[in-house]
C-alpha cells in the first residue's frame, strides 16, 4: 500500500522565484547592508546601442536563437551579415544570457545554451527545425559573403516564382537561414497563377492581399510539425494567426505556408523531412512572440487547455509587462509578452 505522505509529497528541488520578489529581497538586502545597487548589478555590456524604435518591437514576432558559442556567434553575424549588436547580458560564468542584434531592420535575440532551462542549440540537437528568412538588398553578394566566411550553401541563390530571388544557407552555428531579394511585385494570384503545372498547388486564403503587408523587409519564423495540420488548427484557431498562403503538393501534403500575426510578423508551418539531416523531430522549436495583449492569448490558450510551460508573470527585462509560454500539440515552445526594448543608454 503506497504511503500517503509519500503520496500527497511534492517533488523537491530548487525553484525559480517571481522576478518580482526578486527584485524585492534584492531591494532589501542592498538597504540592509548599506551597498550601491551600481556596485552589484549584473554586468551588462551596452556597445553604442541605438534607440530601439517601440513600432519595430512591441509588435513582431522575433526569432530568438540559441549558439553553443554565443560570443561567436554575434561576431560571425557581424561579419557576414553586417549585423550591428544592441547589447548583451553577461551572467556571473561569462555566458550571455540575452543579446540583441540587428540586420538592417530586422531584429534578432541571442543567448548561450542553459541546459538546465531546456535552451540547447542546433549544435546539442544535431541540427534546426527552423530557418531564418531574410530580405536584403543583394543576395547573391551576402550569400557569397557568408559563404566565404565559413557558412554551409544549401540552395544556390535563384528566382522564384512568387517575385523574389534567393538562396538558403547553414551558418557555422547551425542555423538555417534563407536569403531573399525581392525582384518583382507579385500578387497572391499571379504566385498561384505561375505555379499552376508545377508540382505545387498555392492557395490563396479569401480576401488575402499582400498589398500593404510589411513582411516582405521583415524576417519570418518557422515550425516544424509531424503532422502540420494540427499546427494550423494551433495557430489560428488558438493563438489568432490569419493564414496567408498555403502551397500543397500534388498529394495534398504542405510544402510551404504564411501565416501573419496580426500585430506583425509571418511564421511559416512545414512537415518534418526525415531525411534532412538538418532537421530533428519536431517538439523543439520555439519563437517568442511581442504583443501588446497577451492577457487575450493567455485566455485562449487556457481555454483550449494547452500544456503550460511557464505561467504568466512579469518578466524581469519588462518591468510591468507579461508573458507567459506554452507547448503546442506537438511539444513546440510558443511564448508570449510584452517588450518595451530592453536597456537603454
Amino acid at each position: 500500500m503506497t504511503d500517503p505522505f509519500d503520496a500527497l509529497a511534492s517533488p523537491t528541488g530548487p525553484q525559480q522565484p517571481r522576478p518580482s520578489f526578486t527584485r524585492a529581497l534584492r531591494a532589501r538586502l542592498l538597504d540592509a547592508l548599506d551597498l550601491d545597487p551600481a556596485d552589484t548589478a549584473p554586468p551588462i555590456a551596452l556597445p553604442r546601442r541605438k534607440p530601439m524604435p517601440t513600432t519595430a518591437t512591441a509588435t513582431a514576432v522575433i526569432p530568438y536563437l540559441t549558439a553553443s558559442d554565443a560570443v561567436g556567434a554575434l561576431t560571425w553575424y557581424t561579419q557576414a551579415f553586417g549585423a550591428e549588436e544592441q547589447f548583451r547580458v553577461v551572467g556571473p560564468d561569462g555566458l550571455l544570457g540575452h543579446a540583441e542584434f540587428r540586420i538592417g531592420d530586422a531584429v534578432f535575440y541571442l543567448s548561450d545554451e542553459h541546459p538546465a532551462m531546456d535552451v540547447v542549440s542546433p549544435t546539442t540537437l544535431g541540427g534546426t527545425p527552423y530557418a531564418m528568412h531574410l530580405t536584403v538588398t543583394d543576395v547573391d553578394a551576402m550569400f557569397a559573403r557568408a559563404v566565404a566566411a565559413g557558412a554551409t550553401p544549401q540552395r544556390e541563390p535563384e528566382d522564384q516564382p512568387h517575385g523574389a530571388r534567393h538562396g538558403t544557407l547553414l551558418d557555422p552555428y547551425g542555423h538555417r537561414w534563407m536569403l531573399s531579394q525581392p525582384i518583382e511585385d507579385v500578387s497572391l494570384d499571379e504566385y498561384a497563377a505561375r505555379s499552376e503545372g508545377s508540382p505545387y498547388r498555392v492557395d490563396v486564403a479569401a480576401g488575402a492581399s499582400r498589398d500593404g503587408q510589411p513582411y516582405v523587409d521583415g524576417i519570418w519564423g518557422s515550425m516544424t510539425y509531424t503532422d502540420p495540420e494540427v499546427g494550423i488548427r494551433f495557430v489560428t484557431q488558438v493563438l489568432g494567426f490569419e493564414e496567408l498562403v498555403l502551397v500543397r503538393d500534388e498529394e495534398g501534403g504542405i510544402v510551404h505556408s504564411e501565416y501573419r500575426w496580426p500585430e506583425g510578423g509571418i511564421v511559416g508551418i512545414s512537415a518534418a523531412d526525415e531525411g534532412n539531416p538538418f532537421l530533428p523531430p519536431p517538439g523543439r522549436n520555439g519563437l517568442y512572440v511581442v504583443t501588446a495583449d497577451p492577457h487575450a492569448v493567455w485566455e485562449r490558450c487556457r481555454a483550449a487547455g494547452v500544456d503550460v510551460i511557464r505561467e504568466p508573470e512579469e518578466p524581469h527585462y519588462d518591468p510591468g509587462g507579461m508573458g507567459f509560454s506554452v507547448r503546442d500539440p506537438e511539444g513546440n515552445a510558443w511564448s508570449f509578452g510584452t517588450y518595451a526594448g530592453g536597456a537603454t543608454d
